[in-house]
This record gives C-alpha cells, structure tokens and sequence, in this order.
C-alpha cells in the first residue's frame, strides 16, 4: 500500500466541557449497557466523547465491544479514547472476554501457513471489477475532527491493476485526477498490504497475540512486523501542486485478523515504523477491513471498508473509506453516483 499527503490550510475548533475519568472496566459497562437498552450509535458516542480514561485501553476490548454491537461512531470514539490513552498503565482488573484455549504451536503455524496461502493468492484469484470508492477526509489539530471534503471515486481493478477516476467532490462533478485532488490520498488496499504481510520477501515476523471476535465470528489474531529493509512499503510528502516531493521507504507492524474457519484475512491493522527524524509524517496508521460482496453472481472477499490516519509536525488527518457497489468489468461497463453527499462545514 502505498500514500501521498499534501498541505492542507485547516480550521481549528476547540471542544470544551466536562470528562469524566473513568477505568477500562467502567467504559465496557457503558457502552454494553446502553447496546443492551437500544440506544442510538451517535448518543453512545457522545457519552463516550465526554470521558477520559485513567488506564490503557487496547485493540481487543474495542474489537469485542464491536462484535456485540457498538456502532460504527462509537467504535471511532473508542479509538479515540485507545490512542489518548496509549501510555496509560494497563488496566487494575484486565477486562475478561470469553474465548478458546490457546492453539498449539503447532496449530499456530498451521494457521499462519494457511492464511498465507490464501492471501497469495488473493490477487489472482479476484476478477476484473470496477466500484464506487467513498472518501470522507478530515482534518483535527486540537482534538476536534472537521470534515473538509467527500470524495466519489471510480476504482477500476483490471488485469491486477488498480486506476482511480474521481468523478465527484463533495457532489460536484470533478475532471481533476485524484493526485490533482491533493491532500491525503491512498491506494494498494487490492492486495498489496496482503503481500506485504506474506510475502517470502516481506520476511514478516509473525507471533500469537489472541482471539477476538469479529463482526460475529470468532478470528485468530496475530502481531505482524517488516522491518524496512525488507518493506516496499512507501510515503510520500508533497507541498502543493508542483511543489517538492519527498518520498521515503518505511516499515511497518501491526496485526493480522483470519477467520477461524476458513482461516481468510478479514481485517488488518498496520502502523508505520522505521521513519526518517526529518520526514514530515510521523505517525500513518490503516486499518482494513475485508467481507463478501457480490461480484458478476459469485461472491469474492473484497475490501469493504479502510480507515487512514496520518500525524504530521503540524497536523493530524483521517480518511474514511468505503468500498460499494462492485460490478464485473466489461468493455461497456460504467458507474455513477447519486447518493447524498455529506458537504463540509462552512469555514
């Protein structure tokens, strides 16, 4: 996977109101209570925007609270409150999650060498294709996300080839290229990290971490790393159109989510590591979530939706991403968009 980031002027909004602090233990009894009495996402959400934790909040707790129902704005408030709280001690009484014994060694590997052969394959086994790609872009400087624009793409996937044609920008009819588009941008979601993580080339050092569940079904959970020297994975930093490019190799860590049965990836999380003191970013994180989707009347396990983050010396930027409506490739084959489009605020 690879991504750009240009320079984006932004506002700054400063949220003010009361926290609560409270333990890990305390928000999973929030967030269960309220799935329990059938409230809204966004209101399960706002209650969560006005806490603080005293302990770390980690990756699994989020994941189960997800597969019992939290919502999508309450998983990203969740995520909020994980990443606030990375340097936090580890919890007073660690949160409990039902789960199965740990594999063997032996069925560790077993698993691995599975899910690798699987993900290998995963680009040659996919068809041609084109989708609607959607991506909501934000910015936030003092802990306050701003939406600042909503972009339509067409994804075009043929012979193993990815191209990207913007077709609108928040609703707007765009003949701009999506790197003449500026900002954050991103792509490879297709394979690319699968290879990454896979790959012999890659050498990724894999390890049992533990089992989730996810959107309902149970999935063994593993911790990745590639070191740089092995990675092909790239950023790039760009000031304006026409501006200097510095482009840069980094490595990358993080987890890999398959299926318990039929050992397929269907979620992977990376953060960049190894950057250079003196590149602009300093922090990219993705998270990828794959699921099954009808394409031509059979169904293939495709990208359904990716979340990008980006911290720069003097910003911090997220990009929502999801994949719709995919259809066979063929030489008549079109798209459009006609849904509504959330517009940023006026600045």
């Amino acid at each position: 996977m690879r991504w750009r980031l240009g320079l984006w002027i932004v506002g700054v909004t400063v949220l003010t109101g009361a926290q609560h602090v409270s333990s890990v233990n305390e928000t999973i009894d929030l967030v269960r209570t309220a799935i329990r009495e059938k409230q809204k996402d966004d209101q399960i959400a706002r209650s969560l925007h006005k806490w603080k934790l005293a302990e770390s909040l980690d990756e699994h707790t989020i994941e189960e609270l997800q597969s019992e129902g939290a919502g999508p704005k309450t998983v990203e408030e969740l995520e909020r409150l994980r990443q606030a709280s990375a340097d936090f001690p580890k919890p007073a009484e660690p949160p409990r999650f039902e789960s199965p014994p740990v594999p063997s060694p032996a069925e560790q590997n077993r698993i691995v060498n599975e899910a690798r052969a699987i993900a290998l394959d995963y680009t040659e086994s996919l068809p041609d294709f084109i989708a609607t790609e959607s991506v909501k872009r934000y910015s936030d400087e003092r802990g306050a996300w701003r939406l600042k624009d909503t972009l339509t793409l067409k994804l075009s996937y043929v012979e193993r080839h990815e191209e990207y044609q913007v077709l609108n920008v928040n609703g707007h009819p765009s003949k701009l290229s999506y790197e003449e588009i500026g900002g954050t941008i991103t792509e490879g979601e297709f394979g690319s990290l699968l290879r990454e993580v896979f790959e012999p080339r890659s050498a990724a050092e894999l390890h049992w971490d533990h089992w989730t569940n996810l959107r309902g079904r149970p999935a063994c959970v593993y911790t990745f790393r590639v070191k740089v020297a092995n990675s092909r994975y790239t950023m790039a930093y760009g000031y304006g159109d026409g501006g200097a490019r510095h482009t840069i190799k980094a490595g990358q860590h993080g987890l890999v989510y398959a299926d318990r049965d039929t050992h397929q990836i269907v979620r992977i999380t990376s953060e960049a590591d190894s950057i250079p003191d003196d590149f602009p970013v300093r922090t990219s994180t993705t998270s990828l979530d794959y699921g099954f989707a009808d394409v031509g009347g059979r169904q293939y396990l495709l990208p359904l939706r990716a979340s990008v983050r980006m911290i720069t010396v003097s910003m911090d930027t997220r990009n929502e991403v999801e994949f719709l409506s995919y259809k066979k490739f063929s030489a008549q084959s079109s798209i459009t968009f006609e849904g509504p489009v959330e517009k940023p605020p006026k600045q």
